[in-house]
């Protein structure tokens, strides 16, 4: 556990193959995070609350208020793409973590400061999610960029040290 603990510093030195892999790896913890924070997203978006709020969002965009047909296929939606997301964010943190590359943390570093920035707008525009909701997501993302921009550095750290050793050999 102090070992995962010490990779996700973004700052700590990685001299060694072992130091840079680790926190390589670290960035699949992050990823793990984006997947539970959009499984509770998908549960939100599933709940009467949630369609209350969108219904009201429609009726205030277009001046129609949305059928009860709608608003239950809508929650559906909701709980299906929040359920395929997270799954398909599992599947990329194993990958990650079994395979650690600079791509994966350098998207979902992007992802999360997208994130950041539309759970703030949220919050300064007055969305009608729950202010524990925007709070945890807030949260998240931000424990996710500390674990992506070390996962950065661990990736690239490890690029250069496997190619030093590749490239330094003796007769």
């Amino acid at each position: 556990m102090t070992d995962i603990i010490k990779a996700m510093n973004p700052t700590a030195p990685l001299h060694t193959e072992e130091a840079a892999l680790g926190a390589a790896k670290v960035s699949a913890v992050g990823i793990l995070i984006g997947a539970i924070h959009q499984a509770v997203g998908g549960w939100y978006a599933s709940t009467p609350e949630a369609a209350a709020a969108a219904g009201r969002l429609i009726e205030r965009l277009t001046g129609q208020a949305p059928t009860a047909e709608q608003m239950a296929a809508s929650a559906q939606q909701g709980m299906i793409m929040g359920v395929a997301l997270a799954v398909l964010q599992l599947g990329l943190a194993f990958w990650q973590w079994k395979k650690p590359n600079i791509v994966l943390p350098i998207l979902f570093l992007v992802l999360c400061i997208w994130g950041l920035g539309t759970s703030a707008l949220g919050l300064a525009m007055g969305a009608e999610q729950p202010v524990y909701l925007s709070v945890f997501s807030i949260v998240a993302m931000l424990i996710a960029v500390v674990t992506h921009i070390a996962g950065i550095r661990g990736a690239s750290a490890l690029g250069k040290i496997r190619y030093e050793a590749a490239n330094t050999y003796e007769d």
